[in-house]
């Protein structure tokens, strides 16, 4: 446990000016450092075992018993950098997470995340349905693969492609209606299940969801949903 704790306000401390990077500027870089790429670009564990930090592998190796713990706290780190926009850092405390633990779906959903942040949605699409196939119950993988499919979503909308637009929303609600099964009081999943009813004309649903969202009191019904809702979906 000591060893943990000690290894994680380790990396909390080190410090070194963000490196954000656009993606074309990853992919040159990655394309000579697997630390940058998912999963380390997908080599074999000697290519691996030569790549990280050997302080991290001996802690990684020490914890064995705790992966999940030890993987998900990685995974947090990367996190924080990515906030920070921190591309770099961000995709090797990532990889550490996968290394720690490869059948983690946090880490699966950081590697999403990282593309995401990228505006990348067929490389975030990717990483999240790697996710997805190691656990399909896992909502927060659901929920943020489907709000890639609902950014793409309006994308499609803004180029009058209306047909794909619908196609992106119906794969979007499939996977809300799965995360919502195991975090129904989620007020953003309750909210883009009121949306994706409402944009099918869905109306016994979107009104119930309409409720829900207003009951939660989180977040505010936009006009744009309320007023398609009441001039499609009359009570």
């Amino acid at each position: 446990m000591r060893t943990l704790a000690a290894f994680t306000l380790a990396l909390l401390s080190f410090s070194a000016s963000a490196q954000l990077l656009s993606f074309d500027e990853w992919y040159a870089r990655a394309d000579q450092d697997p630390y940058l790429k998912p999963r380390f670009g997908d080599y074999g564990p000697e290519v691996v075992n030569n790549t990280v930090d050997e302080g991290i592998f001996t802690v990684i190796m020490n914890n064995r018993n705790r992966q999940r713990a030890l993987s998900d706290s990685l995974c947090k780190l990367g996190f924080e950098r990515l906030k920070k926009n921190d591309h770099v850092s961000a995709m090797k405390r990532f990889n550490e997470a996968w290394l720690a633990m490869p059948i983690n779906p946090e880490a699966h959903r950081a590697f999403g995340a990282f593309f995401r942040s990228m505006k990348r949605p067929l490389e975030a699409h990717e990483n999240y349905q790697m996710g997805i196939a190691v656990d399909s119950t896992y909502a927060p993988l659901l929920k943020e693969e489907a709000d890639v499919y609902m950014e793409q979503r309006y994308h499609m909308q803004q180029e009058g492609r209306d047909k794909k637009a619908e196609e992106f929303t119906l794969l979007a609600l499939d996977l809300y209606k799965r995360a919502y099964r195991r975090m129904g009081k989620d007020p953003d999943v309750t909210y883009r299940l009121f949306e994706c009813y409402t944009l099918t004309l869905n109306c016994p649903k979107a009104w119930e969801f309409h409720d829900k969202v207003v009951a939660m009191g989180e977040k505010s019904v936009e006009d744009v949903y309320l007023n398609k809702l009441k001039a499609h979906c009359v009570r």
